[in-house]
């Protein structure tokens, strides 16, 4: 229990200020076009469906700024903050929700390089179920995808991401 005390204040002290710092640079443009962001959703959608789940997907640019969400009928409403707060998670850490997870769990120092957004400041969600966007080593976005368990959320993702490549 201290483990996660001393963790959770670390985690929101470090997003506020690279908040308050993205906040005095101009946002670099959104790189996700929404034909893009279309196709991911259907893909990780039709991986929901094979799986019988009901979700909610997120996808959003570097900046945190959403493109594109669908909530898919009978997914639970909590799905929709659940999906934005992963992608947003996977572009501001730079790797998997899981990953992020998974140290805060052991207590073991996150190694990753901050990508602060300029968008203001939204909620992250340190489940498993968010992943990066990257084309040519960039992250240029972030895929979430709540309302499953969280290991069925992430292979939807995964799913959407391999076959939109």
């Amino acid at each position: 229990m201290k483990k996660h005390i001393f963790l959770a204040p670390l985690i929101i002290i470090l997003f506020l200020s690279y908040q308050s710092s993205a906040q005095g640079r101009a946002a670099s443009p959104a790189q996700i076009t929404i034909e893009y962001a279309e196709k991911l959703v259907k893909e990780a959608i039709i991986s929901a469906k094979e799986a019988n789940a009901n979700v909610a997907v997120s996808i959003i640019d570097a900046n945190g700024d959403l493109v594109y969400f669908h909530r898919m009928d009978g997914a639970m409403s909590m799905a929709v903050t659940s999906a934005q707060g992963k992608a947003r998670a996977a572009i501001l850490f730079g790797q998997s929700t899981k990953s992020v997870a998974d140290a805060v769990k052991d207590n073991k120092a996150i190694s990753s390089t901050l990508n602060p957004s300029g968008a203001g400041s939204f909620a992250i969600t340190i489940q498993q179920g968010g992943l990066p966007i990257v084309k040519d080593g960039k992250i240029i976005g972030g895929i979430g995808i709540g309302g499953s368990s969280p290991t069925n959320d992430e292979l939807f993702a995964k799913a959407a991401l391999e076959k939109t490549k």
